[in-house]
């Protein structure tokens, strides 16, 4: 046991620094100059979508994974929600909220649902059917419910 944790704990220290070294991705609390980045890093088509308080980029990518980024008009990434056959690349989505959700994964048996007042990560499904949505609750736009983000 004392092995996986440790194993647990230097991979969380791994991803804090890979993640503290100023990648470019539109990930939650990222900014809108990154969604451009995403697009092409995914090869994905993208279509824009305006919303109260912001616009919601969608992304499809080559595997039928739908990405969405809810930017607030200041251009901050404050939400983000996945559907498709395959979980989407976490690490670049959630970008400095990643390690809550690998701590999030190791302590719960299937799916993740994490709620806290500054971060929630819902993410679930089965095999070619996942769908999930992260979001900065202080960050939503006052003309945006939770319930609208995913």
């Amino acid at each position: 046991m004392h092995t996986y944790r440790g194993f647990a704990r230097v991979r969380l220290a791994t991803t804090a620094l890979l993640l503290m070294s100023g990648s470019s991705w539109a990930a939650l609390g990222g900014n809108l100059a990154s969604v451009q980045s995403d697009q092409q890093a995914f090869a994905a088509t993208n279509a824009q979508t305006s919303l109260a308080g912001g616009t919601l980029y969608t992304q499809t990518l080559p595997n039928s994974l739908i990405i969405r980024q809810y930017v607030d008009a200041a251009g901050n990434v404050y939400a983000v929600a996945w559907e498709g056959p395959v979980l989407p690349d976490f690490q670049r989505l959630l970008g400095a909220s990643y390690p809550s959700y690998q701590q999030a994964v190791l302590q719960q048996q299937r799916g993740v649902r994490l709620q806290t007042p500054s971060l929630v990560i819902e993410s679930g499904g089965m095999m070619r059917s996942f769908m999930g949505r992260a979001f900065l609750p202080a960050q939503l736009p006052a003309a945006l419910s939770a319930q609208s983000i995913h």
